[in-house]
């Protein structure tokens, strides 16, 4: 985020809730949500956004390297460069490993470039505690056929392992109870939008939610998905549906909250669906 702030103050339309995007500033901001942090940029070139694994497709695969001494792996940033070229544009990120870590995460907001130009989304997922050393990982984006995407990338994170057992580094996971977005697979569908509406009115197909879940589930699953996970199952007396979900959001009038950078996203726990804009100095 501290390479972030020079960007600060470029501008990026964002869509995808209109909650959250009505009347907000289309200024540089960051989306936090299962613990998942992420951002939409315009197409710029710097010199910090260079990728260990790079593909010119919409896929990219790799195996686990050895950890480097007094490292451990924390989590990974995901990147790719898309274009739109249609209204309609909904996509996912999908990881899997052969070793049973299978998510698929849509962002609650996301950039949508003007047409004829490209926007960048960065995230980074923590989910280093899930990788073990040789597994096969296998990133792709899926989206509707409005979705351009030019390349993809990936960089491993790491943190030292002395900075983590002094609480100077504190681990981070996928956050909060997950089990309401966990599939019969076992997959994490992290997904606060029901898409299933856009296929009643003919706007997606079947065939793009079966390039996403596979032919193993039921769509049944995924219809009428809500903020809160799947849709309530009548048999199910465990069922408790959440009112609200907290979020903090950074602007002018709220500058405090946003005291230290690296301090702010060890500590903020609970916030789900909030847009963060990029704090000077």
């Amino acid at each position: 985020m501290n390479w972030l702030q020079k960007y600060q103050n470029h501008e990026v339309c964002l869509v995808g809730d209109d909650e959250l995007t009505t009347g907000r500033s289309l200024q540089i901001q960051m989306l936090y949500e299962f613990g998942i942090m992420s951002t939409s940029l315009p197409d710029i070139r710097d010199p910090n956004m260079t990728y260990e694994y790079i593909s010119k497709s919409s896929s990219l695969s790799f195996d686990i390297p050895s950890c480097p001494k007094n490292k451990r792996l924390e989590g990974v940033n995901v990147t790719f460069k898309y274009a739109i070229s249609g209204e309609d544009c909904a996509w996912f990120c999908k990881i899997s490993t052969a070793n049973g870590v299978y998510l698929m995460y849509n962002p609650k907001v996301f950039g949508k470039p003007e047409f004829g130009k490209v926007c960048i989304w960065l995230s980074y997922m923590p989910i280093g505690y899930k990788l073990k050393i040789r597994d096969r990982v296998n990133v792709s984006i899926v989206g509707m056929r409005a979705l351009e995407v030019h390349e993809c990338g990936l960089n491993l994170v790491y943190s030292d392992v002395e900075s983590v057992e002094n609480n100077i580094g504190l681990t981070k996971r996928l956050e909060g109870d997950l089990s309401g977005f966990q599939l019969s697979t076992g997959a994490y569908y992290l997904c606060r939008r029901d898409f299933f509406e856009l296929m009643e009115v003919g706007r997606l197909t079947p065939d793009w939610f079966r390039r996403l879940v596979g032919d193993t589930i039921d769509y049944a699953e995924v219809r009428g998905w809500r903020k809160t996970g799947r849709p309530k199952q009548v048999n199910d007396p465990s069922y408790t549906e959440l009112k609200t979900f907290r979020c903090i959001i950074d602007g002018p009038e709220s500058v405090s909250l946003l005291c230290n950078l690296g301090f702010l996203f060890s500590r903020v726990g609970g916030l789900t669906g909030s847009t963060l804009s990029i704090p000077t100095g």
